[in-house]
């Protein structure tokens, strides 16, 4: 969900590039998990130039690469108006990388043979339009025809008057059901953050356990992801950067709200640190929580994007951008993502405490950067 027009907490503007003038000192001390990567001075150009392009207040970076040192660099600030260098550590809410966790465990499911991808999703779940027509496949891959819940004048107006509003998944789905699907399943792609809400209900059917214990049990504790989450408030870990929309032509940025995750549900609730989703990046990419046959089959199932997220290509719960594939996240104030180049078994993660307003509210500035140094990782 991008952040539209929210209506913002206005705490000031300030002038990004004094603001920001103190962002190079927090690349090295005790943020510095690098310093032997021979790429180094690349990857630091490449965050520069985001920096001087498109003025994000901070950012976290890093590349994990098979049987070399991990290079992890905090950059900016973590709070503009204290001055408050970005923390290495920080917790960020992760937004739609969330998916990528949520349609996992479902294929978990299928391989243990608990549930099929063809399976139709009323056999989970009454009251979806066209439940009867929709698989889960479907589902996963973003071509349900199913509205986006979050597009919805009504859930749009309780969330702006109150982004800490507490819900069930199922009120939020109800907004999406309350609107005829724009088409018949199959027939197109359409990304909406409606799919992985129910996929996320049904893994709780299934299992007979919240979401939150069975990403727990499933993929948290098998891959060590000590530091990510799926929170039931916005309360998070220490140090977690406050949240900005900016102007990315002159650089003005107004603070943005917390908000409840529960408002995302199994599109978007979780939180990671940059150590986690770089593992994960790995894990989503090469598959190693899956059989190889049901990761082959994830990303060949991949049909061209036409809204969304600007990957080329989506498969089920995983975007294909040129040869890597891995998810991105974004919205009311954060810009995530994680990517994978299982050819050299490469990782990349960005994670950015701003999202653009305005005319530029649907670019994600932790893509580009992860463009940038996907970039100089192919160079070699």
């Amino acid at each position: 969900m991008t952040h539209h027009d929210l209506s913002r907490r206005h705490l000031g503007r300030w002038a990004a590039a004094a603001a920001l003038s103190p962002w190079l000192a927090s690349c090295g001390g005790s943020d510095d998990a690098g310093g032997t990567d021979p790429r180094e001075a690349d990857y630091v150009k490449a965050v520069e130039s985001l920096f001087t392009d498109y003025h994000a207040p901070g950012i976290l970076a890093g590349v994990r690469r098979a049987g070399e040192t991990l290079w992890m660099k905090a950059f900016g600030l973590g709070d503009v108006a204290g001055a408050v260098p970005m923390a290495l550590n920080s917790t960020f809410p992760i937004r739609s990388i969330t998916k990528s966790f949520t349609v996992t465990l479902l294929l978990q499911l299928v391989q243990a043979g608990r549930v099929g991808l063809d399976h139709k999703i009323e056999r989970y779940l009454a009251g979806v339009p066209n439940g009867h027509l929709i698989s889960l496949a479907d589902l996963a891959g973003n071509q349900s025809g199913l509205a986006d819940y979050s597009a919805q004048p009504g859930f749009f107006q309780v969330f702006v008057e109150d982004p800490l509003h507490i819900w069930t998944s199922q009120e939020l789905v109800d907004f999406s059901f309350a609107v005829q699907p724009g088409f018949l399943p199959g027939e197109q792609y359409q990304y909406s953050n409606t799919n992985t809400v129910l996929l996320g209900m049904v893994v709780e059917a299934v299992t007979g356990q919240p979401l939150a214990d069975v990403l727990g049990e499933r993929i948290f504790k098998p891959l060590g992801l000590a530091g990510t989450r799926y929170p039931a408030s916005a309360d998070l870990p220490s140090p977690t950067p406050t949240p900005y929309a900016v102007n990315v032509v002159t650089g003005a940025l107004d603070e943005q709200p917390l908000i409840s995750p529960t408002s995302l549900a199994g599109s978007g609730a979780m939180a990671s640190t940059l150590a986690d989703l770089l593992v994960w990046g790995e894990a989503l990419g090469l598959g190693s929580l899956l059989d190889p046959a049901l990761q082959g089959l994830r990303k060949s199932l991949a049909r061209d994007v036409t809204n969304g997220p600007e990957y080329d290509r989506y498969g089920l719960g995983i975007g294909q951008i040129g040869q890597w594939w891995g998810h991105t996240g974004s919205g009311v104030g954060f810009q995530i993502a994680t990517m994978n180049l299982a050819s050299r078994n490469v990782t990349v993660s960005v994670m950015v405490n701003a999202s653009p307003e305005g005319s530029r509210r649907d670019f994600n500035l932790a893509q580009e950067l992860f463009e940038r140094l996907a970039a100089v990782v192919e160079a070699v």
